[in-house]
């Protein structure tokens, strides 16, 4: 009987150190998963921004832009936020990109025929359970020859209790900044 106690207390005890072994390898696997697809979310919203959004006039470009500001409200008037950009084209309207109030969604205001005062358009959404952060400003002039704008973008989401992040920074040359 003692025999039988110590091979059933044995194996006990190899199977916890199994299924810790296992349990901890799917921890880490869907931590890089969910890293990738952050990361993916991130070059994504990066993108949106560089390449534009089709307008019923046409694309509008961020670095075809004549000029931009950085903060909230109407050309900037608002309080101060490194949260939005908005910038003018060269069809001289402002329109600009911001988060919503929850900050999963990206957001881009632009004019239209219907809606002269400026229309909302999502054009990111996060994976469900991710925040969103945005981060815009302007770059030290001595290091870069041309008037540019700086962005960082993250992706941060809880995953079995564990905080995973995807993350990019870029700058964009706006060609015709005054």
């Amino acid at each position: 009987m003692v025999e039988l106690l110590i091979v059933v207390a044995i194996t006990l005890i190899l199977m916890i150190v199994v299924f810790n072994f296992y349990n901890l390898s799917k921890l880490v696997y869907s931590s890089g998963l969910a890293q990738q697809s952050l990361q993916d979310g991130v070059n994504i919203v990066l993108s949106k921004i560089i390449e534009g959004k089709t307008e019923p006039s046409g694309v509008y470009r961020l670095a075809e832009g004549t000029s931009y500001c950085i903060g909230t409200g109407v050309a900037c008037s608002g309080p101060s936020s490194i949260a939005e950009l908005h910038f003018w084209g060269i069809d001289g309207t402002e329109r600009w990109y911001k988060l919503d109030n929850t900050s999963t969604e990206l957001i881009y205001h632009h004019p239209t025929v219907a809606y002269p005062s400026g229309s909302d358009d999502v054009i990111y959404t996060t994976p469900k359970g991710s925040i969103l952060t945005l981060r815009f400003w302007v770059p030290n002039v001595a290091n870069y020859p041309a008037a540019v704008v700086g962005m960082d973008v993250a992706l941060t989401q809880s995953v079995f209790g564990r905080t995973v992040t995807g993350d990019s920074t870029t700058i964009v040359n706006l060609r015709n900044h005054p």
